[in-house]
């Protein structure tokens, strides 16, 4: 159950930490920009605009806390043309627009621009996009024979930019093993909670869930921090085992830090993150958070399962595959992950030829 890992120290300390809810979007070319905006809003897409930057500025087209994993955004800027790897077309118009449905735009008298996907992860309440010139093609000026493309923009993520921001975490350790044996550990951030008037962290790894509790050993400023932390992200840390149990283990944690390479498959965890309807029974919905899986039956959580998303399984097909394991029992289930993209995951169940088919 252990491993070893590097970090760098950093003191934690007890200024307080504030987290803007919004989507933030930046210009950093070296040219001005107008920005729309689209999203899921109901059952349609909503599209947005304008948003005018000029180099260095921001501006926030969504405030409150994201609700959608999943925007789109588009820019125009003269002598360039907004060329993204990936093209999504929504309803734009050249003055300031709302516009609902992104289908038959011209045919309602919009134009039909191409927009690119932005990921800001299941659970993020706050996003910051980063636009840079890389993402534009420059327009043929009439000297150069032709237009100059320019490698893609580099696209900030929450999760990515929240771990660096907030890790690593350090406390000095001349109490190591004070609180019980000294232990270290990768694995993934299952948040922070509430529940019984106790508040705790925990994190997955290797099949058991680590709980840090305040007011046990573990410093508030450390907990402070980690609150902020977004869920799912892959983490090293450390400290003392006070006790455990069968699959639970609970902790004084003095250090966290971000683990980007903790394994090929983190991409996959993050897009099964959020909630999905079973085509197979309309009660039935599962709520995928970190490595945490939650069957639903209309709407009240019923049993949670461990997860862990790995090469193969024992006498089971090869990878990706997803092992769901019953914390009452540590009964192990074996999934082959067929494909899984915005709207819809496919799992079959070693053995059983059905396919089991989520749709958010």
């Amino acid at each position: 159950m252990r491993s070893t890992f590097w970090m760098v120290a950093l003191a934690v300390t007890t200024a307080p930490l504030t987290v803007q809810a919004e989507l933030e979007i930046c210009n950093e070319a070296n040219f001005s920009q107008s920005v729309a905006v689209a999203y899921k809003d109901g059952d349609s897409y909503r599209s947005r605009g304008w948003w005018n930057l000029d180099p260095g500025q921001c501006d926030t087209p969504v405030t409150g806390e994201l609700k959608r994993r999943y925007y789109y955004v588009f820019a125009t800027a003269t002598g360039y043309e907004f060329d993204p790897a990936e093209r999504y077309s929504f309803c734009t118009e050249l003055s300031g627009f709302s516009i609902v449905g992104d289908e038959d735009c011209e045919a309602r008298g919009y134009d039909k621009s191409m927009f690119a996907k932005i990921d800001t992860g299941k659970t993020a309440k706050d996003y910051r996009l980063n636009i840079k010139a890389g993402i534009f093609t420059a327009l043929d000026s009439g000297s150069s024979g032709g237009s100059a493309a320019t490698p893609p923009a580099e696209i900030v993520y929450t999760t990515e930019s929240e771990a660096r921001r907030i890790l690593p975490l350090y406390l000095p350790m001349e109490n190591s093993g004070f609180f019980g044996e000294p232990f270290s550990q990768v694995g993934v951030f299952q948040g922070c909670a509430y529940e019984y008037e106790d508040a705790f962290c925990s994190f997955h790894a290797e099949g058991w869930k680590y709980y840090v509790n305040y007011g046990n050993g573990t410093e508030d400023a450390l907990l402070d921090a980690l609150e902020f932390l977004p869920v799912g992200t892959p983490v090293a840390f450390g400290g003392d085992m006070i006790s455990y149990g069968d699959v639970t283990v609970d902790t004084v944690i003095r250090e966290v830090s971000y683990f980007p390479e903790l394994d090929p498959y983190q991409h996959i965890r993050e897009a099964m993150m959020g909630m999905w309807r079973d085509m197979t029974d309309p009660t039935a919905q599962i709520l995928i958070e970190g490595a945490e899986w939650t069957d639903m039956y209309n709407g009240e959580p019923a049993a949670t399962y461990f997860l862990q998303i790995a090469s193969g399984c024992d006498a089971g097909p090869g990878g990706p595959v997803l092992l769901q394991t019953n914390p009452e029992d540590r009964e192990p289930y074996c999934y082959m992950i067929d494909s899984v993209t915005d709207d819809e995951m496919v799992l079959f169940y070693y053995g059983n030829p059905q396919p089991f088919v989520y749709r958010r």
